[in-house]
């Protein structure tokens, strides 16, 4: 029986068969790491650190970076005890700026800091969900904003789960004067179209679940190439190794033609 006999060719023709392909998906290539501060107005009394069993909303933060191929990693530092910087503000008099925490921290490199990314958690920023630093690695979460947003009465809403994606474009530099699909003086620093990641908080349209994130669902938090380019070339980011992942289909088939295999040499034993 020749086909039973020649083993050697039916074991070039399975590896041939199941060999890997390479996942549809963006390749992960690029990596960032956040070094977490979470705000304490007292031992008792701390700013949320987001869902229980998906701290600072990683799960959504990564999968909307995914699409630039890039990963964010957390790396959780220390509680900041201190009132006077539990809640935080821009326009109110003899109340701390993020300017005023940050250096706190890091003396002298608010704003100019272009190789790490600091976040703080606190609990209130003048009502606004968060901040960041524009091409420099510094950024607020407003917890008691973020996680009080209902989504509007949606099943599923954990709050507002993509402001820190949102504020990680602006610390990787995507700022107005550098796209046409920005506002301008209208609302600086953000992008007219409502399902884009940098979008403006009051126009941006908000992915309830992580099923609503672009590629899929309703394709929200979207970043346009354009985007994509230039934050890939932020100092913030470094360069991790490629590895190819195999669909489960191919595991599929390298299974059966090893099996195939495995039946080829029990029938030529017996």
């Amino acid at each position: 029986m020749p086909f039973f006999g020649n083993t050697k060719s039916f074991l070039a023709l399975a590896c041939l068969v199941a060999a890997p392909s390479l996942a549809s998906a963006v390749e992960i290539s690029k990596t960032v790491d956040v070094s977490v501060y979470q705000v304490c107005a007292s031992a008792a009394e701390c700013a949320s650190t987001g869902p229980v069993g998906n701290s600072y909303y990683a799960a959504e933060t990564n999968k909307i970076w995914a699409q630039a191929g890039i990963s964010v990693t957390f790396s959780f530092v220390s509680q900041i005890v201190n009132s006077y910087y539990y809640n935080l503000s821009d326009n109110t008099v003899g109340v701390a700026t993020f300017d005023d925490l940050y250096n706190s921290v890091f003396p002298g490199l608010a704003r100019v800091n272009h190789t790490s990314v600091a976040m703080f958690l606190i609990n209130d920023y003048d009502g606004a969900y968060g901040v960041g630093f524009s091409g420099a690695g510094g950024l607020v979460m407003s917890m008691s904003a973020i996680s009080s947003f209902d989504c509007g009465g949606q099943v599923g809403c954990t709050g507002r789960i993509d402001t820190l994606a949102h504020e990680l474009g602006h610390n990787f530099g995507l700022v107005p004067e550098y796209f046409p699909d920005y506002a301008g003086a209208a609302d600086p620093g953000h992008s007219i179209n409502p399902n884009d990641l940098m979008a403006g908080g009051g126009i941006r349209n908000v992915p309830t679940t992580l099923a609503d994130v672009n590629p899929d669902g309703l394709g929200l938090d979207r970043l346009p190439q354009s985007h994509i380019d230039y934050a890939r070339q932020s100092s913030l980011l470094r360069d991790v190794a490629v590895t190819a992942v195999p669909e489960p289909s191919t595991y599929a088939l390298l299974g059966l033609g090893l099996a195939a295999i495995t039946a080829v040499r029990r029938r030529r034993a017996a």
